[in-house]
């Protein structure tokens, strides 16, 4: 139900969503267990609380965006701001003022409870067009269940407006741009991401995917049906950390062909099966999906000139093929490639299980009819193993500090091997490695890692 706080918020209360309750159910349970043992830690307890608070929100507040500020920021609509299009819906990228009201817990007792504002970048989704009366209801049902079924790789609602014939609504948009962008900018090896960030990437996007295939509303076909690379929002965490969301996904009625606008720059990324017939499924976001993988494997949009001439499909059928033949490691970016000689570093690229483990659902994910194609949760799970091999990978090259002055007997002059102007080298036995191996003492380096 959504309430009128004041002019510019409205406030959507609900009960617990699914994953809220389920979360929650489960750590309390596991409190009551009967051995000391078996009971998590209050840290554990306090971990799966906040997530549960996540997934529910306290409440959604929603801000109610004035017509003419809309306007204004978009200059009545102008075709410069425009970012997507289909049948019923047009896109914006613009920048606006969003109210909030300060807590009363504030520190800053100045403005307790004084209405704020803050500046930011949001998509805006004009719905207009529709002469079957089902104009106000898709208004209305976008606004429940995108508060109702939140999930951190998906972008949120931020607001809405509704003046007349036009209905609109305010989402977030990513503060580093999305991942086409990224694309776009293969001239500037610092927007290129390591090959462990890409996984990490891949696998937000799957999961993001999968909440809208298995968590929303059953009476609704909630099929995103426009995957590729210009709706994937990025945000950045850390120096280190990117996370992704999904943008602009659509409500598809059950036992309803569904229809959206192809252009030359999004048709490379469609399920084949659903142009030839019309027929979209959770399958065929899985074929888009497929798509965006290798764009980032290649490091090169799937429209890409290069790949248009060799097939005016793009990518994927290139890709496929390549597959097949047992070359697909040549359309590898090649940065990727240089990392992977680069042996100590931490962002060293793919090692090949976790290469071959992407290329093999990669390449499912692109199976010509939708039958053929991999469920999200499995996905997941391969997507998630291809990570544990790259990671796993430098967890088995790191060595102990207190093995290595064991194997050396302490740097011993008796295992005094060589030096140099700032090294001395040590051989010696390491207990896992069951051979022997010559070590180097940096001079230059801690003593407390290695």
């Amino acid at each position: 139900m959504i309430e009128e706080d004041d002019e510019h918020k409205f406030t959507l209360n609900r009960g617990p969503n699914q994953d809220s309750f389920n979360i929650f159910s489960k750590v309390a349970y596991q409190c009551l267990a009967k051995t000391q043992a078996k009971r998590p830690t209050m840290e554990t307890v306090i971990k799966e609380l906040h997530k549960a608070l996540n997934f529910q929100g306290e409440t959604t507040v929603l801000s109610r965006f004035q017509h003419g500020d809309i306007v204004r920021a978009t200059e009545n609509f102008a075709e410069k701001y425009r970012v997507g299009l289909d049948t019923y819906n047009t896109v914006y990228k613009a920048e606006l003022d969003q109210y909030e009201i300060k807590s009363s817990s504030s520190t800053d007792t100045k403005n307790n409870g004084e209405d704020l504002s803050k500046h930011i970048t949001v998509a805006i989704k004009l719905i207009s067009g529709r002469k079957d009366g089902q104009q106000k209801q898709d208004f209305l049902d976008e606004i429940e269940l995108r508060t109702r079924y939140k999930h951190p790789n998906v972008a949120s609602l931020h607001g809405f407006c509704d003046k007349g014939r036009e209905m609109i609504l305010v989402y977030e948009h990513g503060s580093n741009g999305s991942l086409n962008d990224y694309l776009r900018s293969d001239h500037d090896a610092n927007s290129k991401l390591t090959w462990r960030l890409r996984l990490q990437i891949f696998l937000e996007i799957a999961r993001g995917l999968n909440h809208l295939h298995t968590k929303m509303d059953r009476k609704q076909k909630i099929i995103h049906g426009d995957i590729k690379s210009a709706n994937i929002l990025l945000f950045k965490k850390s120096e280190a950390k990117l996370e992704a969301k999904i943008a602009f996904f659509k409500l598809h009625p059950e036992n309803q062909d569904s229809s959206t606008l192809v252009t030359n720059d999004t048709k490379v990324y469609y399920d084949p099966e659903y142009e030839r017939t019309g027929k979209l499924e959770i399958e065929s976001d899985i074929y888009s999906f497929g798509v965006v993988l290798f764009e980032i494997f290649c490091w090169r949009l799937a429209y890409d000139s290069d790949y248009i001439v060799e097939n005016n499909k793009g990518l994927a059928p290139i890709a496929c093929q390549r597959f097949t033949e047992g070359t697909i490691k040549e359309m590898m970016d090649p940065m990727l490639s240089e990392e992977q000689n680069d042996v100590f570093s931490e962002n060293k690229g793919p090692n090949q299980d976790s290469l071959d483990t992407f290329l093999g659902i990669a390449y499912e994910c692109l199976g010509e009819t939708q039958a053929k194609r991999p469920r999200m949760e499995t996905v997941i799970k391969e997507l998630d193993k291809a990570l544990d091999f790259q990671e796993n990978l430098m967890n088995n090259l790191q060595i102990s500090f207190e093995d290595i002055k064991f194997a050396t007997q302490n740097f011993s002059q008796e295992n005094w091997v060589g030096e140099g102007r700032d090294w001395k080298a040590y051989k010696g036995l390491l207990p896992h490695a069951k051979a022997d191996a010559d070590v180097k003492d940096d001079a230059n380096a801690s003593t407390d890692t290695c």
